[in-house]
């Protein structure tokens, strides 16, 4: 019953561990180029590597024995004892990479030595060598990728499209060109160039793969203990972002994954971002490679260090340190407005009490006109009725019914009809006949904005409002490719955009949203998140998803103080909507404090 495998299947069933889609042939021919001691490396894609995938070196290159054998499985030129295990250097060692990738499409080799005076081109396709001979190349090595997947419609089937998939080999590119700012790289899409990358130091090459606006970001850290060096570059708090896109880790010279190190980074800035916000890092780890274990994962994206909890603490102590030089820690302000002015040392001189300013002839029992101000009060009105139980009884306590209506979002010219206060910003505090009526700012701005753009996309009718003075944003190569990808959804959507180079131009928004300047990279970072790979397409996601989507992106980033005319508008706009009392997403909008609870909580 039980048979040996035959050795085509095998590599077909191999090649499923390290060929899983287009970018896994750019990574692994990339590092064996590397390997080679390449100083330029040419990657040419068509049709997101569907069709084509072709990489060119100009490292030491192989005889023609070397490359015909370089295509059998296990073969390799890194390791030849087991002690070499763990001591690994280089970037590709266990040789399944050429044999799996012949597995699955047709490879076409040409290489030559620096000594040799030809070169040599061998074919192979179902794991089988199809035609050799001498070739005249350059040095190095030209690998050619043609038809992935062709002999497993299965495989070719579920791929993405093309600009996910191209997407994923941007991102592994970027990865390999990291580790290595000393080499030259070009990545060649569909006959246009999206990479140029000159050999820089390692901020320039930084700047280079995730684009200028990320140089002014960027603070430096550097810690030297016996067990690892930690170096590179992290984020300002300020410019941490909801979306993942520029996080990176490299241990000798190789991008890995690690939650618990990134827990450790998050750890630093603890108290410095908000909750769910994730800062930018770039983070090389100079270790003992006998203290590493790199062969635990297929794609080895996973490590296993010998010390990881030490490490955690020094990668926390020195995000810590690094913030802090850059005066990003918390501090007392003692000169801040409205703060207590405090004594000096006592220098032998009379100091006197401070003195409290007040009328003793101030009597607040006595009437000043004889207009009686609660004549007008909206909140005595009893003409009033809502289908909904509970949004009646507060409408019956405290909002006038003639305030419900479609106002403009948040403004309305005329006079507040109500006093209301603001509490740190966040809150808006108002009476009813039970006591205190207590609102959040952005929760009810994202009710109500959620209910404007589910009736006009019902209605079909424009979304967007025109910025009165266009701006630009710059934005990483990966935000734009998506924001390319949804361009015209995104249109529709009302907002009116022209992408640049590395920037948006924002002409308009959507009703609502704040074109503060302040306010963009926020609106930008939810855009990204919306559009992530799970929800490519824009015009298949449900209205009601939408238009949650866009009230949630609406209310991100920095709230702007609103003035008594907007708060007291805002209530109303509030109590207006079909549903008032929970977000969207099922968060409470307000809540209400009775005259006992206020009673306890202060007397």
């Amino acid at each position: 019953m039980i048979k040996v495998l035959p050795g085509h299947i095998a590599n077909m069933i191999a090649a499923g561990e390290v060929v899983q889609r287009p970018a896994s042939v750019v990574k692994e021919l990339m590092e064996n180029a590397l390997d080679a001691g390449a100083s330029n490396i040419h990657v040419i894609i068509r049709d997101a590597g569907r069709t084509l995938i072709q990489v060119i070196d100009d490292g030491c290159g192989m005889s023609p024995e070397d490359a015909k054998t370089a295509f059998q499985r296990h073969a390799t030129s890194k390791i030849s004892e087991i002690e070499h295990l763990s001591s690994i250097q280089t970037l590709g060692f266990r040789g399944e990479a050429l044999a799996s990738i012949c597995s699955v499409a047709e490879v076409t080799l040409r290489t030559k030595e620096h000594n040799a005076e030809t070169g040599y081109e061998v074919k192979f396709a179902e794991s089988s060598l199809q035609a050799e001979s001498e070739a005249a190349t350059p040095n190095g090595c030209n690998f050619i990728v043609r038809n992935l997947f062709y002999n497993i419609p299965a495989r070719r089937k579920f791929l993405k499209k093309d600009t996910t998939e191209f997407r994923q080999i941007s991102q592994e590119f970027s990865r390999i060109a990291l580790t290595s700012p000393q080499v030259a790289f070009r990545l060649t899409h569909n006959d246009n160039d999206i990479y140029y990358l000159n050999p820089a130091p390692l901020k320039k090459r930084i700047q280079d793969i995730a684009g200028k606006e990320i140089i002014k970001e960027l603070v430096e850290i550097s810690v030297d203990t016996s067990i690892v060096k930690i170096s590179g570059y992290i984020g300002k708090p300020g410019d941490a972002r909801k979306t993942s896109g520029n996080q990176y880790f490299f241990v000798n010279n190789r991008y890995f994954r690690s939650p618990w190190f990134h827990k450790a980074v998050l750890k630093g800035y603890q108290g410095l971002i908000p909750e769910g916000y994730i800062p930018s890092y770039f983070i090389f780890f100079e270790t003992d490679p006998h203290k590493i274990d790199v062969n635990i994962h297929p794609s080895k994206t996973e490590i296993k260090f010998e010390e990881d909890f030490a490490i955690y603490d020094f990668l926390t102590s020195a995000t810590r340190e690094s913030l802090g030089k850059n005066s990003f820690m918390p501090s007392i302000d003692f000169d801040m407005d409205g703060a207590p002015e405090i004594p000096k040392a006592n220098t032998g001189k009379y100091v006197p009490p401070p003195k409290i300013n007040y009328d003793p002839l101030f009597n607040p029992f006595k009437e000043e006109s004889s207009i009686n101000p609660f004549d007008n009060n909206p909140f005595e009105s009893d003409d009033l009725n809502n289908n909904n139980s509970f949004v009646h009884n507060i409408l019956s306590n405290g909002i006038r019914k003639s305030h419900i209506k479609d106002y403009p979002v948040f403004s309305e010219p005329g006079e507040p009809h109500t006093t209301v206060l603001q509490a740190g910003g966040k809150y808006i505090v108002t009476t009813i006949k039970s006591g205190l009526l207590i609102i959040n700012i952005r929760r009810a701005k994202e009710r109500i904005l959620y209910e404007r753009y589910l009736g006009k996309l019902n209605v079909g009718s424009a979304l967007s409002q025109q910025s009165l003075f266009p701006q630009e944003a710059l934005v990483s190569r990966t935000t734009m490719d998506i924001m390319r990808d949804n361009e015209e959804s995104l249109k529709k959507m009302g907002f009116d955009i022209t992408l640049l180079e590395d920037s948006v131009m924002i002409n308009g928004l959507p009703e609502g949203f704040s074109d503060n300047a302040g306010s963009l990279p926020a609106i930008i970072d939810n855009l990204t998140q919306e559009l992530s790979e799970e929800n490519q397409n824009l015009e298949k996601i449900n209205k009601e998803k939408l238009a949650m989507s866009l009230a949630s992106t609406g209310t991100s980033g920095k709230m702007e103080p609103l003035n008594s005319l907007e708060a007291a508008t805002l209530v109303d706009s509030l109590f207006a909507c079909k549903e008032p009392t929970y977000t969207p997403k099922g968060k409470k909008c307000f809540t209400i404090l009775d005259i006992e609870e206020v009673e306890n909580k202060l007397f």
